[in-house]
Formats: C-alpha cells, sequence, structure tokens
C-alpha cells in the first residue's frame, strides 16, 4: 500500500459545504456525538479477527476520505489526506462478565456515545467486543462528515468482498476508484460561482421569503438558550394495509411516497398546533456523476420544504401540493444547504436550528448486507442519545415492510410525548389513506 514520505506535510485542499457545515457544528457542540455514525455488527460463527483487521486496511486505504483530517488554513478550512496505514481494531474481551449480553451493549452504547477529535484523531473508529469463543460484537463508528447513507453500504458492502477473498487467500479486486471526494469537493468549491446555480439561487430565495420564525410544534419544556442536542428515538411499524396504501395513493396521485408521508408530516404539524405552514427539512442525493455511486464521502444536500396546508381542504389536495413542493425542491438541489442559509441571513439563534426545526427522510431499498463466510451476521444503527433537531422523522421501507423512526429533543420533549406524537403520525397515515377525501384534521380533532 503506497504511503507518503514522512518528512512531508500532506497537501492542503478545499472542503466540500456538507464539510465545512458538519466542521462547524462539531466545534459548535464540542463533546456531543450528534454527528456520529455507529453500526454495530453482531457476528457469531468462527471470526478470523486479523483477516477483518486487514480487510478494513483494505478499506481505509482505498477510501482517502476515511484518513481525512481537518485544520485551519489563512482562515480557511481545508482538508488533507494522512498516508495509509495498518488499521488495528482494539478489542475487549467481556466473556467473563457476569452478563457478557449486557456489558457489551453498554460498552456499544459508550462507544456510539464517543465524541471526535476532527483535527488529530480518525474520522472511523472500530472497535471488536468479544463475547464468548463464536460471538462478537464489530461497533464500526464514522463521523458523519466522512460517510452518508450510500456510503456506509459501500463500506459494509467492501469489508464483506475483501473478508472473502483474503479468508480464501486471494487479494481482493475492487475495481480502481477514478478519483476521491476531495476531488468532488473541489468540484464542488468551482461549481458555487457556475451561473448555472442562480436559478436554484433565485428559487430558494424567493420560495422561503418571509418564513415564519420559528416554525416548530408546542413543547413539554422551556426551549433552553442553547440547544444541547441531547436526544432520544421512538421506533414503530407502519401496519402493512397502510404502507400498501401509501403506495397506491401514490400511485393515484403520479408521486412517490414521499410526498404522501410529507402531506402527512405536515398534516401532523397542523394537528398538534404547529400552525398552517409546515417547514420541514428533507436529505436529498447528490450523487449525479457515476464516479460518485462508487466513492465514500458526504454526498447529501438539504432542502427544505414550506407547505401551507391551508391551501387544502383535503388529504389528497395535500399530496398534490406535497408532490409539486418536492420535484421542485429535488429540480433546485444543486445549491449546497450552508450557501443557502448564507443567502437567507436568517436571525441566529443558537436555541434553534437554521430555517427549519423538523425533519422527515425516507428511504426505500434493502441495506447492503455485511456478509461474512462462516459467520451469521445482522447489523443495527447505533444509539448516539442525541438529536440535532427539535423532530426528525424518518421512514424506511424494506422488503416491504415499512418502519418509522422518530428521533426528539429531550430538551423539549418527554419520552411520553415523543411516544404520542408518532402513534398519532400513524394513526393519521392510515385514516388519511383509507379516505383521501377526507377534510384535514385541526389542532382540535382527535386524529
Amino acid at each position: 500500500m503506497p504511503t507518503e514520505p514522512a518528512c512531508r506535510a500532506p497537501a492542503d485542499r478545499a472542503v466540500s459545504c456538507a464539510q465545512k457545515r458538519l466542521w462547524i457544528l462539531d466545534r459548535l457542540h464540542a463533546g456531543s456525538a450528534a454527528y456520529a455514525v455507529p453500526l454495530v455488527h453482531r457476528i457469531d460463527g468462527e471470526l478470523d479477527v486479523e483477516v477483518l483487521e486487514r480487510s478494513l486496511t483494505e478499506v481505509v486505504g482505498r477510501h482517502e476520505i476515511l484518513r481525512t483530517g481537518y485544520r485551519m488554513r489563512s482562515g480557511a478550512l481545508r482538508q488533507f489526506t494522512r498516508p495509509a496505514q495498518r488499521m488495528r481494531i482494539p478489542r475487549v474481551d467481556v466473556s467473563a462478565c457476569d452478563d457478557p449480553e449486557a456489558e457489551a451493549e453498554r460498552r456499544a452504547a459508550a462507544e456510539a456515545r464517543r465524541p471526535f477529535d476532527l483535527s488529530t484523531g480518525s474520522v472511523i473508529r472500530p472497535l471488536l467486543l468479544r463475547l464468548g469463543p463464536r460471538s462478537h460484537l464489530l461497533c464500526l463508528t464514522l463521523h458523519h462528515i466522512a460517510c452518508d447513507g450510500w456510503s456506509l453500504d459501500l463500506v459494509n458492502r467492501e469489508l464483506s468482498l475483501c473478508y472473502t477473498a483474503l479468508l480464501a487467500g486471494t487479494g481482493p479486486r475492487l475495481p480502481p476508484l477514478p478519483e476521491q471526494y476531495a476531488d468532488y469537493a473541489e468540484d464542488q468549491a468551482a461549481r458555487l460561482t457556475d451561473p448555472g446555480l442562480r436559478t436554484a439561487r433565485a428559487y430558494w430565495l424567493e420560495h422561503l421569503a418571509g418564513l415564519p420564525v420559528p416554525a416548530t410544534l408546542p413543547a413539554d419544556r422551556r426551549r433552553p438558550p442553547v440547544r444541547s442536542l441531547a436526544g432520544g428515538h421512538v421506533r414503530f411499524t407502519v401496519d402493512p394495509p397502510v404502507a400498501d396504501r401509501v403506495a397506491l395513493l401514490a400511485r393515484s396521485c403520479r408521486a412517490g411516497p414521499f410526498p404522501v408521508l410529507l402531506a402527512a408530516f405536515a398534516a401532523l404539524i397542523r394537528a398538534e398546533g404547529g400552525g398552517d405552514e409546515a417547514v420541514v427539512g428533507a436529505p436529498v442525493s447528490c450523487r449525479e456523476r457515476e464516479e460518485h455511486f462508487g466513492m465514500v464521502g458526504m454526498f447529501v444536500n438539504t432542502v427544505v420544504h414550506r407547505l401551507r396546508t391551508s391551501r387544502a381542504s383535503t388529504f389528497r389536495e395535500l399530496v398534490l401540493l406535497a408532490r409539486d413542493e418536492s420535484r421542485a425542491a429535488v429540480a433546485h438541489r444543486a445549491l449546497p444547504f450552508e450557501v443557502l442559509v448564507e443567502e437567507l441571513n436568517p436571525v441566529r439563534d443558537p436555541a434553534f436550528n437554521p430555517v427549519f426545526q423538523l425533519m422527515l427522510g425516507y428511504h426505500e431499498g434493502d441495506p447492503a448486507p455485511f456478509t461474512l463466510p462462516g459467520c451469521t451476521v445482522t447489523t443495527e444503527l447505533g444509539d448516539t442519545a442525541t438529536a440535532k433537531l427539535d423532530l426528525f422523522l424518518s421512514i424506511t421501507r424494506t422488503g416491504g415492510r415499512m418502519t418509522g423512526r422518530l428521533e426528539y429533543s429531550t430538551d423539549l420533549f418527554t419520552p411520553a410525548t415523543a411516544q404520542r406524537i408518532a402513534g398519532r403520525f400513524h394513526t393519521l397515515l392510515a385514516t388519511a389513506t383509507a379516505d383521501p377525501l377526507r377534510p384535514l384534521p385541526t389542532s382540535e380533532d382527535d386524529s
């Protein structure tokens, strides 16, 4: 594996807008794990730890973003790539504990909640917990500055391929990467002056003019002067008939499932006393070129949906509004959210997130499996016990099954309230998709 001479410092390169934002947020919330992305792999079977280390070394050596550091240079944030080195996986044996499973879960949770140091530390952190001779937990925690959901699938897939090949005594045969994430970052920096972005900039400035400040929901607790990012989450399953009706209504409206979910979320905001105007952020992928699909990195932008529920009298009408809103947002997604915030120049208040306090995400498709020969592997996303916003509702559909996760700020909401809001969303989605022509609920309705 090629390395750079020790006497030569790695060259600085430009950062992407997303990297800059995450760096700033990391500095604002020092000591928080809000932007950690923890994966926990349960591995049962004959695990070759040395081969696993070599596999991780291959993947990290292949993707420069996983060995990238950050520093200020002449007042600007720059990124630099560290030389590729052998990855060592710290190992902790908990098999002698009174309750190895409980101890492993405790240590995995602690690992997920441990902050990163983006200047001097690594952006990928492995830990192997041994529960017994044939049972392990592999905790693999990345920082969001280096990855998105697509990246996690890539890491899982490439780790699996490398482990399988190395275990068989052959070298991994992954296709060469035509470019690295730093190339994308520099290309983005050059495109920020592209006249083609003027249309997107003009759209957002007009569409978001006069935003209500702030647009949020009534809370259980008084908002603190500075957000702590402490959070919890509620998981729920969307009943299969309801999930089927979401798909059916989406097709009848010539839309995908997201506008249906967005309409239900906006109706929920109205029913919860959040007003007739829902301002909701949503993550969108910006992997637009073929070269991007094999690269680990942060390619997600955030778009803002401004949905006026007062313009619809029925749920179907609201879905049509949400469809048009979503299409326009995706069509103008090229403008980075960070640049949009600078253009809007909202009043900065450490108690609030800029522009929106509520977010909705939707993902469809099975995640790439992490497979190891001779082992059974199950993967879960670890819990950082944080919340970046007041509420973040994420809906996932895999294999015909639709599930939800409501992340909430514990500064504002109690667990009971979060559970109630999640339940009310499901009830509203069920009733609205069963009869899309029914009137929209108000805060006085029992929906």
